[in-house]
């Protein structure tokens, strides 16, 4: 018996074979299309923004690649990341309660205003923390020059000086700053709220300066009152010497008469005048008669 395989079998067994090999090739091909596009990203960077790009490999550390200015994307390219870093000026505020120099606590907000360099953003990442930069590296320090220059002044000096510490901060910030990449623009400090211990100190204080003020008036007026009553005394004591040492007992003796004179043209009364003293030193003595005598 003839046991080889027909020519007609042997083919279909190629074919089949050959098939399964081609469709292999296929399965294989589409694998690596959609692994090699799962590693492709389109990283985009936003208006104001600079992009730091980097290499993100399987095994260790990525290096840099470059940097975009938004808006803007790399494309798809093969496993790379991107930081945005935004440069546009910003405000950071921060509310802060400083003891000052006569240990009264006050409470007030500074404000800067900051840049950063669109040249610079390699360093902001790498050295000052990418988009973390103000919390990682800045907050702090410029909080401290702010407290440094509010606890050198007393509680009530604080708020008229605003303008001169917002200014020595600024000068502050801008030389330890300087050449980093992070560009100081203003700094403003305002806001200020006096503890509950100090507004009554300041009212208790307006209250008491007032009440002496008060009291100041009424001293001057009670002066004044003590002033003119002494110079009413004065005067008449000034006038009781003239009359003591000027009038002569003549003079005073003649006045008599002329009062006497008068009493003797008043009608229906009667008077008893008894002779004066020696050179007219006594008063007369004048007496009223009862009607009738």
């Amino acid at each position: 018996m003839d046991i080889r395989p027909k020519n007609g079998l042997g083919a279909q067994l190629r074919q089949h074979v050959g098939a399964i090999g081609a469709g292999g090739l296929v399965a294989a091909a589409l694998i690596g299309v959609a692994v090699a596009y799962a590693g492709c990203a389109n990283h985009h960077t936003p208006a104001g923004h600079v992009g730091y790009i980097k290499s993100r490999p399987f095994l260790g550390a990525g290096e840099f690649v470059g940097t975009q200015t938004g808006p803007t994307s790399t494309g798809f390219r093969w496993r790379l990341e991107v930081v945005n870093i935004d440069i546009r000026p910003r405000t950071f505020s921060e509310e802060m309660k400083i003891p000052t120099r006569n240990r009264l606590e006050v409470q007030l907000r500074a404000h800067a205003r900051i840049r950063l360099d669109a040249d610079k953003v390699r360093d902001i990442v790498e050295t000052y923390g990418g988009e973390q930069w103000y919390a990682n590296n800045v907050r702090d320090q410029y909080r401290s020059a702010v407290r440094d220059k509010v606890q050198q002044l007393d509680v009530f000096d604080v708020k008229n000086q605003m303008r001169n510490i917002g200014d020595e901060v600024l000068a502050d910030m801008q030389a330890r700053y300087a050449d980093t990449g992070i560009e100081f623009l203003s700094v403003d400090v305002g806001d200020i709220v006096y503890p509950q211990g100090v507004v009554d100190s300041v009212i208790a204080k307006f209250v008491t300066n007032e009440e002496n003020e008060r009291k100041d008036v009424e001293l001057q007026i009670a002066q004044r009152q003590i002033e003119i009553g002494i110079a009413e005394a004065k005067g008449i004591a000034d006038s009781q010497r003239i009359i003591r040492t000027t009038l002569d007992p003549m003079f005073l003796q003649f006045e008599a008469l002329r009062a006497i004179e008068e009493l003797a043209n008043t009608p229906n009364t009667t008077f008893v005048i008894m002779p004066m003293g020696k050179n007219g030193n006594n008063a007369p003595i004048i007496m009223q008669l009862p009607e009738g005598k």
